[in-house]
């Protein structure tokens, strides 16, 4: 008789096997499956993981980090991700000698409550940021990237993902019905919608940014068989060694 300790871990087993394929591979849980499942308001097809729930733009931003990045070099570190995503919080979790915080508003599943444009900590206190689709939401994101350069570490790195949807950043604060900010922003609870103008407010915060096209770099097959899309440019951003 199979304990009810064990059901966990027979579901997972039972997933697997029943989502198992050689077309698709999903970086982050290092799943091999036939194919990725719809997800969205406008459902994207092949977009989710059905093990981890990662989506393209997290497998896209693991990809690169490992990749690109000294994230797991094995060497200490202190990360702040904010808003954290389980699938991604697990694997930063486990790079060796992380000191990791994960912060949130609202998010009981965060280590920390932490509003992004008053960020409760000192000056140069991490070594990488990690923080998707966020700014988004925030009234004043030209302050929350100014408290993202502050308490970055001279040397260090920090990337800060958003949606791009136009050529120019449009916002307008006295819209505020839910039905106004979906039809000009694109989602209810969105203050803005960004534009390619979008790296100049991370420089003007302080950053060194570099718009990496590290996904329009890969094979289309690569492309294909990891569920990414095309069009997100990773936002990589340091703030210059003192």
């Amino acid at each position: 008789m199979v304990g009810y300790d064990h059901l966990p871990a027979l579901r997972s087993a039972a997933d697997k096997w029943r989502h198992f394929g050689l077309a698709r591979y999903c970086p982050c849980c290092r799943a091999h499956l036939r194919k990725f499942i719809p997800f969205g308001l406008i459902p994207r097809l092949e977009a989710q993981c059905p093990l981890c729930g990662s989506l393209e733009r997290h497998r896209l931003i693991f990809l690169y980090i490992t990749r690109k990045t000294n994230l797991f070099d094995g060497r200490q570190k202190r990360m702040l991700h904010v808003a954290p995503e389980p699938h991604l919080s697990q694997l930063f979790r486990k790079a060796e000698k992380m000191d990791y915080l994960s912060a949130d508003l609202s998010s009981p599943e965060a280590m920390v409550k932490m509003d992004i444009m008053d960020i409760q900590y000192s000056d140069n206190t991490f070594d990488v940021i990690f923080c998707s689709h966020v700014l988004e939401h925030v009234p004043d994101d030209r302050k929350a990237m100014r408290e993202f350069y502050r308490v970055l570490k001279p040397g260090g790195w920090a990337i800060l993902q958003v949606p791009i949807l136009a050529k120019a950043t449009f916002e307008d604060s006295t819209v505020i019905s839910r039905e106004e900010r979906q039809r000009l922003f694109g989602q209810y609870d969105h203050v803005r919608q960004y534009g390619l103008d979008y790296k100049d407010r991370l420089i003007d915060a302080g950053f060194c940014v570099t718009v990496a096209d590290f996904v329009r770099q890969l094979e289309y097959r690569t492309v294909r068989r990891l569920g990414l899309m095309r069009n997100e440019d990773v936002y990589f951003c340091r703030k210059e060694a003192s």
